[in-house]
């Protein structure tokens, strides 16, 4: 080991605090584009839907260009056009080039994980690759939990356009490192064919389904948009599969799919990362909407599961290198549990001095689960396929909280639906204020009032959707602890290696390209 592999991990996960910090800065952005930009609700919820979409579609394609033309390069390029993008979407006039630029500006996103991953996968000896891959991983996910708070400051006091500016600095920094530590990666699926079929029913699948997943919030699971959504994602899934079967060199190759840390690896990132990411995303509704925390407070509030998580990651990769996957993964979907559990018991008047313990252990558990279960994921697969195994991993990491979100924001429409009578009654409302009430439980299921009610009302009115709000999520988080605990048992199929057995491995697998 030298040190310039590890300053060249910096690079790396420079790269990842950059994609993970733009992803969330637009949550505290959007209210000030919305007014600059005067647009509405359904296009301003387009600034992240279109990302995604762009960053879930180019991830296994991204991964496939860099087993076949080397992950170096693809990372090199992917900087680029993501610090380009982010430029353009800062000096955008209108919503509707802003959302077009974010679009690209995904799909450049899209290529530096799986890119970074496969790096560290060919270039990290095995006695060291766990560690790496953990703080890599661990960097994207503290990066996420801190993006609020710093959009909050960039937003507050430089304009939401420098949210993307910024991106020109990190990049530079990263791009620089990069070609200056980073030694060329070897094109070890070279040898393969590009499936350029399974790229064209892939992305478009994916696509479809992430924007399926994301106007449930918006028109429920029967809406238009998400059932036309589904279909066209299901229908391609099945031309994909019978495409794969078929092809000489599938972009999905069915070994990859055989090991079962790759499929136990992938479930745990898509459940328990899904479930962690929907519940921080309600705890900040919680922080705002009924504790009445501004956007800036909120984020200064959370910062526990990032300082948790600077701990945890290291940690986690350490556990990882001497006693396996195992002991890490049940820690972590253990202490998510827990944090679950314990977020149940709050209510709507408990002050940060109960909060901030569990904010910490929701750190912990994200960054022993993420980590681990994404290195079980890449190590499991053979070096000339590394790039596809990051690509997929990296795709249950985009679609978990969307999954996450829209499922936990069913449940809470349906549980403040069951509860709405019984508190209304309790308070004393009429008849009229409570059908109204019943009209907006989307709103109150992200704990808003509705709107078209009588000023006279709103306190009344405000104490029962924060406890119809507060109620419906701890139902939820008993729901999501149950979820995440019956993962657990998954987590002994994977089995245990020492990294000497797995130097074995590797060299018997074809990663003699790896340097």
């Amino acid at each position: 080991m030298t040190p310039r592999m590890w300053l060249g991990l910096m690079a790396l996960s420079l790269s990842a605090m950059m994609h993970g910090v733009d992803a969330m800065v637009v949550s505290v952005a959007s209210p000030t584009i919305s007014r600059e930009l005067n647009t509405g609700l359904h296009q301003l919820l387009w600034i992240t839907t279109g990302y995604m979409l762009g960053y879930a579609a180019s991830l296994v394609a991204a991964g496939m260009l860099g087993d076949r033309y080397g992950h170096r390069r693809v990372f090199l390029v992917g900087i680029i056009g993501f610090v380009v993008s982010s430029v353009l979407v800062g000096l955008s006039g209108g919503i509707g080039t802003l959302i077009a630029w974010r679009i690209v500006q995904g799909i450049c996103g899209g290529a530096l994980v799986p890119s970074a991953l496969a790096i560290i996968r060919l270039t990290f000896p095995p006695d060291r690759m766990k560690i790496a891959i953990g703080v890599f991983v661990g960097t994207f996910a503290l990066s996420s939990a801190g993006g609020p708070a710093l959009g909050g400051v960039v937003v507050e006091y430089a304009g939401w356009r420098w949210a993307f500016f910024i991106n020109v600095i990190a990049g530079t920094v990263t791009f620089v490192l990069a070609l200056l530590l980073i030694r060329p990666t070897p094109a070890v699926g070279a040898r393969r064919g590009l499936d350029i079929p399974g790229v064209l029913l892939l992305a478009p699948a994916l696509a479809a389904f992430v924007l399926g997943i994301n106007q449930v919030a918006t028109e429920g699971w029967t809406g238009a948009v998400p059932l036309t959504s589904f279909a066209v994602a299901v229908i391609l899934g099945v031309l994909l599969v019978a495409r794969e079967r078929a092809a000489t060199h599938p972009l999905l190759p069915p070994a990859l799919f055989r090991p079962r840390a790759f499929i136990v690896g992938n479930l745990l990132i898509l459940v328990a990362g899904g479930l962690l990411f929907a519940v921080w995303f309600y705890l900040s509704l919680f922080l705002q909407n009924v504790q009445n925390a501004s956007p800036l407070r909120t984020g200064v509030d959370l910062l526990p599961i990032a300082a948790a998580g600077i701990f945890g990651a290291p940690f986690s990769g350490v556990l990882n290198q001497k006693f396996g996957a195992r002991l890490p993964l049940a820690i972590g979907v253990a202490l998510s549990g827990v944090s679950f559990f314990a977020l149940s018991r709050l209510s709507i008047d408990s002050g940060y001095s109960s909060l901030w313990p569990v904010l910490v252990i929701i750190g912990l558990s994200m960054s022993f689960i993420v980590p681990v279960a994404t290195e079980a994921v890449v190590s499991s697969a053979p070096a000339e396929q590394a790039g596809v195994a990051s690509g997929i991993a990296e795709t249950m990491g985009s679609l978990g909280p969307a999954l996450g979100v829209a499922a936990v924001g069913t449940a809470m429409a349906f549980a403040v639906e069951h509860d709405l009578n019984t508190q209304a009654a309790r308070a004393g409302l009429d008849g009229v204020t409570t059908e109204r009430l019943h009209d907006g439980v989307e709103e109150i299921a992200q704990g808003a009032n509705p709107g078209g009610l009588p000023d006279t009302l709103t306190a009344a009115v405000s104490r029962v959707v924060d406890q119809l709000f507060t109620d419906g999520w701890h139902t939820v988080l008993i729901g999501s602890m149950i979820a995440v605990l019956v993962l657990l048992p998954l987590v002994w199929l994977i089995a245990t290696s020492t990294p000497e057995r797995e130097d074995a491995t590797s060299r018997l697998g074809g990663s003699d390209g790896d340097q």
